[in-house]
């Protein structure tokens, strides 16, 4: 079965003008890669307030919970993405401490942004989890709300970033051992991220902490 498009010959000087008069803003967006999780070998060098520094590298392409996906070395920890159908999902691993042992208490897969991006846009994400280790139940509590902040050009040391993202991305987390003497406790953080066009993320504050991107280097 054949389907036939028209199009208005009226539109064919705008899309012309469009296509033909530089790079136009929106269209350089949606087509660029604000978060790349891939290929293998692609590497940031970021530095730190304070002094110190941070590498990031696609290492490996792996299964986590059935899925295939790109696993990221941040330093000593790992992080696992997926970057498809319009959306760039994360592996969660949640864990507390008890008695001197990481509990593992929520792992799945959740989305972390949503394509294109957009501005106003905003996602929360929550879960809800619980686990019994040695007799005591263990109750965990998640929230995630990541908002677009606005487009923003940043300047740091490896140069001058323009059509960046800026993301607020608030998390919330309560874990409660629910046995004599433990209190449900409460962690709050609040990030700012700035992601660039086909490079991803060049700098992230903290009430603690600046990270800036200092070198990038494309995998092959």
């Amino acid at each position: 079965m054949s389907r036939k498009v028209f199009v208005s010959l009226a539109l064919v000087p705008a899309i012309a003008m469009l296509c033909g008069c530089g790079r136009n803003p929106l269209f350089f967006r949606l087509a660029a890669n604000y978060y790349p999780v891939s290929p293998v070998g692609t590497q940031w060098d970021y530095e730190l307030s304070g002094g110190g520094s941070l590498i990031v590298t696609v290492v490996d392409q792996t299964v986590k919970s059935q899925r295939g996906c790109y696993k990221i070395q941040r330093g000593t920890d790992y992080a696992y993405f997926v970057n498809e159908a319009g959306r760039l999902d994360h592996y969660e691993d949640h864990r507390v401490m008890f008695n001197g042992y990481e509990v593992p208490v929520y792992q799945s897969w959740v989305t972390y942004l949503e394509w294109p991006l957009t501005m106003g846009y905003c996602r929360t994400d929550t879960a809800s989890a619980s686990t019994t280790v040695q007799g005591v139940t263990i109750t965990h509590n998640w929230r995630r709300t990541v908002e677009v902040m606005g487009l923003e050009t940043v300047s740091d040391s490896t140069g001058t970033w323009e059509s960046c993202y800026h993301l607020r991305q608030a998390e919330r987390t309560i874990d409660w051992i629910q046995t004599g003497g433990y209190e449900p406790e409460t962690t709050y953080v609040t990030r700012n991220i700035w992601l660039a066009p086909d490079v991803g993320m060049v700098k992230k504050t903290t009430p603690d902490s600046t990270l800036v991107l200092s070198g990038y280097s494309p995998g092959q």
